[in-house]
């Protein structure tokens, strides 16, 4: 019995996501439920919180450039295109991403159409 629960403890800690992939995860319900003020708070959240942790792995890179790109996203579907390409602009420049790249392209050409 004790056996298990010495194999059970760790994976329970190791499962428990941190507050900023909660606070991601938030944020793009709310954005799927189109509460972008919402998602916004929640994707801006998360740059807080990755901030205050100041950690510099690969994965918190990773997810910081996620909230930004989406950030981007839900700024250019409220058509805020000038606060889309600069959230896209930091993401690109923590993780060249080709899909950044393309959404990046798009808001720009909605830039110059608008």
């Amino acid at each position: 019995m004790y056996k298990l629960l010495y194999l059970l403890i760790p994976l329970l800690f190791m499962s428990c996501k941190s507050d900023a992939e909660m606070a991601m995860e938030r944020g793009i319900q709310l954005y799927d439920w189109n509460k972008l003020e919402d998602a916004i708070v929640e994707f801006n959240k998360v740059q807080y919180l990755l901030a205050e942790q100041n950690n510099r792995s690969l994965e918190s890179i990773e997810l910081l450039a996620q909230a930004q790109f989406n950030l981007g996203i839900t700024y250019a579907k409220m058509t805020f295109y000038n606060q889309a390409e600069q959230q896209i602009l930091n993401a690109l420049s923590l993780i060249p991403n080709p899909e950044y790249r393309e959404v990046l392209a798009l808001v720009r050409k909605k830039m110059e159409t608008k």
